[in-house]
């Protein structure tokens, strides 16, 4: 199924961003601010890593 592998990636950028800054935003979606840390860790192309 190609739907469990953007949930695989997604989780462990997830993991990655909850160890660095942790904190994760409230919710499922949005509510970024709440973490700056979360919202600002970028990937190489400029794009928000953290899900």
């Amino acid at each position: 199924m190609a739907g469990s592998g953007v949930k695989d990636r997604c989780l462990k950028y997830c993991g990655i961003c909850c160890e660095k800054c942790n904190c994760v935003p409230s919710g499922t979606y949005g509510n970024k601010d709440e973490c700056p840390c979360y919202r600002d860790m970028k990937n190489s192309k400029g794009k928000s890593k953290c899900p």
